[in-house]
């Protein structure tokens, strides 16, 4: 069975339409709100949405084993982490060899270029993007 982590979901609007979009996955989505977990489960009850769970969960230090998703789904919560590299580590962990893994996050910068100093800081996620297999 096919089973996608929706990191940092909030109330759950993204994990909802992953598990419409994959009706044959288990659909996890992890927040630190235990309101949001309990938001969450109710619209998709309300939705008839029954292959998704919520969980209250620290991204910066997931309570899964490594290799168990085939999707890893960070949608708009990388900028409320403190630790944006263990952010990264930990989704890379979880994700499967060949998985797939879909960052979104809001950047906004007025320039034409990275500095030295944050290349560099960068240089992590490009380190840690290359393929699994």
């Amino acid at each position: 069975m096919l089973q996608i982590l929706d990191v940092g979901c909030g109330i759950g609007g993204t994990t909802r339409i992953l598990a419409q979009k994959f009706p044959d996955a288990e659909v996890i989505g992890i927040t630190l709100s235990s309101s949001q977990v309990r938001r969450g489960t109710e619209l998709a009850k309300e939705k008839g949405i029954e292959n998704v769970t919520f969980k209250v969960m620290d991204a910066l230090a997931m309570e899964f084993e490594g290799d168990q998703f085939d999707l890893v789904w960070g949608c708009e919560s990388g900028e409320h982490m403190p630790d944006k590299q263990k952010y990264v580590e930990e989704m890379i962990r979880v994700l499967k060899p060949g998985g797939r893994i879909a960052v979104a996050t809001w950047c906004q910068k007025e320039c034409d270029a990275f500095t030295p100093e944050e290349t560099e800081q960068l240089r992590f996620l490009y380190e840690v993007s290359t393929v699994r297999t």
